[in-house]
């Protein structure tokens, strides 16, 4: 839901902060007629050149505001939908000043908001959203809104793209190249392709290493043209040679198949292509801690993550708490520790014994005879200061649920601690706005990727001008995207004139199962960042962090509030295994960068 109350307590000025007045709650249907009221002369009147048709920028606002407090999502949805379709830029402007201006406690309407103006498809509100995001840098709504663009595969989203490529920071030209990857024309690579000559010339002919951004672009290139050729000067020939054929020819005549993994959904094709690079990993790189059986056979782990990793053919080692116990057993080669969440409460382990009503803490009251052979499996203190050491030394730590009480809050009681227990059940999660940046969040929020379609097919048959990509020309003639049209260079753009396609206009909200009795997350150190929060858990208890991550001197450390296995659908299941695989990824880069590699 998009609940009314969002806009009428939580709307404010953009500049001054202070609190805009409400208008009235308006019923749907009330809502729906303004729409009517107000856009059915511009729908009529399409394409006739009446520039007066088109409601102002004021009558937007008003509109949106209302739809808002509308409480209803589908009018809401409405509105959106028609604003996608007016040409110029004040619909986008609207929508992203009226998001800005957003407070605390209202994200369903925010990310509402940027999920509908990323999905428009008019080029004049591409501009609009590239200028915004330059404009407004150094603001959380700036990377929110590229990710939301990242569902986005109209040729027009290059405009945002070079925008940031040229003026934006190093976290925001990651994100657009990632949105370049799934922008199939030949105008992304041409504007890709002097932004990896600068990044090359960084090299200083090979007296400093590769920056990530060269790294990422060679990927994304690779992902559009379906070809490896790894220098740029290479790159640079091949595409003077071939441009001219366009993405569609290209990519059809390409033996290299597009790769596949066996996660709840596809990956973005640039992480694709470094999630493959985890199968090279040493066997000696990767550890998993899980708990021992019980001497009744019980297992006490409530998670494996063993097994995702064996499905994903990530080389991993495991041991049992006990084993880890021992003092021969060193950890000191590990890049990566993930811990299972396993049950660290006294139980009776008696083979035989059978369980009785629940007693809380997961567990049932024993109804065998005495005696009761009671065990207790947590980590030692000699496991937890090797632990502690390791993660200050560079290890990068992965922990679920109760590993927050069992180990986090004892090795770093300065960043977090087990807050009071939960009590279960579906929450709503989002991103902590403007975290969408973070590199663990890469793909984790955004709408799966698409596997078929149309990958610049359908280009013009004429593509044999040679002529050299001019970046004062926003797009280029020879494109054609999955929408169809053609795009001409230059000021004066006739398809200005023609009609607007309707934006897709799908917002997921995505929902966590969260264990009865897991502990809620205290914060206790501004260097904690929170990666995923949750509005329902923030009403229940106060403390709204689901997944967090801090730095521990040389090292990592990742949290999160929940289980593999537990989420009720594909993207929410997704959503924890794209941080597993971000938190992988990172891994590996940092693998390689102690190797030497490059």
């Amino acid at each position: 839901m998009i609940p009314g109350r969002s806009l009428r307590h939580d709307l404010r000025h953009p500049r001054n902060g202070a609190l805009l007045p409400p208008l009235p709650p308006t019923p749907a249907v009330i809502t729906l007629f303004l729409v009517a009221a107000l856009l059915l002369p511009f729908c009529l009147g399409a394409g006739s050149g009446d520039e007066d048709s088109v409601p102002t920028a004021k009558e937007m606002r008003l509109l949106l505001k209302q739809a808002a407090l509308s409480g209803d999502p589908a009018s809401l949805a409405e509105v959106m939908r028609r604003f996608g379709r007016l040409p110029g830029r004040d619909a986008a402007k609207v929508v992203l000043s009226t998001a800005a201006a957003l407070g605390p406690g209202s994200d369903d309407l925010y990310w509402f908001l940027l999920e509908g103006v990323a999905a428009f498809q008019g080029p004049a509100a591409h501009t609009e959203m590239g200028e915004f995001v330059v404009r407004n840098k150094s603001q959380p709504l700036s990377r929110d809104l590229l990710n939301a663009l990242r569902k986005n595969h109209c040729k027009y989203v290059n405009r945002v793209i070079r925008r940031v490529l040229a003026r934006a920071p190093l976290d925001m030209q990651l994100m657009v190249v990632d949105i370049a990857a799934e922008v199939p024309v030949r105008r992304t690579v041409d504007v890709l392709m002097p932004i990896l000559r600068r990044e090359y010339d960084k090299e200083k002919g090979g007296r400093k290493p590769p920056t990530q951004l060269k790294k990422r672009i060679l990927l994304a290139l690779e992902a559009l043209t379906l070809n490896q050729l790894n220098s740029v000067i290479n790159w640079e020939g091949w595409w003077k040679a071939n441009r001219n054929r366009g993405l569609a020819v290209i990519r059809e005549e390409s033996e290299n198949d597009e790769p596949t993994t066996s996660l709840a959904r596809p990956l973005d094709p640039v992480r694709a292509r470094q999630f493959f690079g985890l199968e090279e990993l040493s066997p000696g790189k990767v550890l998993v801690i899980k708990g021992q059986r019980a001497k009744n056979g019980h297992d006490i782990n409530f998670d494996h993550i063993e097994s995702i990793l064996g499905q994903l053919n990530v080389p991993h080692q495991v041991v049992t708490k006990d084993e880890f116990e021992k003092k021969s057993f060193k950890v000191g080669n590990f890049a990566a520790i993930l811990i299972n969440c396993t049950q660290i409460n006294p139980f009776c382990q008696s083979p035989g014994h059978t369980a009785g009503a629940y007693t809380g803490k997961r567990l049932h009251r024993c109804m065998g005879p005495d005696p009761h052979d009671m065990a207790e499996y947590k980590f030692g203190k000699d496991s937890l200061d090797k632990l502690r050491r390791w993660v200050e030394r560079g290890g990068h730590l992965f922990t679920e649920d109760w590993v927050l009480t069992e180990v986090l809050q004892l090795i770093f009681p300065k960043m977090v601690r087990a807050g009071d227990p939960l009590e279960g059940g579906q929450v709503g999660i989002r991103p902590k706005r403007g975290m969408t940046s973070h590199p663990l969040l890469r793909g984790v929020f955004v709408p799966p990727v698409k596997i078929t379609g149309n990958w610049g097919g359908d280009e013009d048959d004429d593509l044999d001008e040679d002529e050299e990509y001019d970046p004062a020309q926003e797009d280029d003639p020879g494109d054609n995207d999955e929408r169809g049209g053609t795009t001409v260079a230059g000021g004066e753009n006739p398809e200005d004139d023609l009609p607007i396609p309707d934006p897709e206009i799908v917002a997921v909200r995505h929902q966590w199962q969260i264990d009865r009795e897991s502990p809620s997350l205290e914060i206790r150190s501004r260097s904690v960042e929170i990666l995923m929060h949750s509005e329902d858990l923030e009403e229940q208890c106060g403390n709204g962090a689901v997944a967090v991550s801090f730095p521990a001197k040389q090292g990592k450390v990742l949290h999160v509030l929940s289980h593999f296995g537990k989420q009720g659908s594909g993207d929410d299941e997704a959503t924890i295994e794209n941080l597993l695989v971000n938190f992988l990824i990172e891994v590996k880069i940092r693998v390689d960068r102690a190797s030497g590699s490059r």
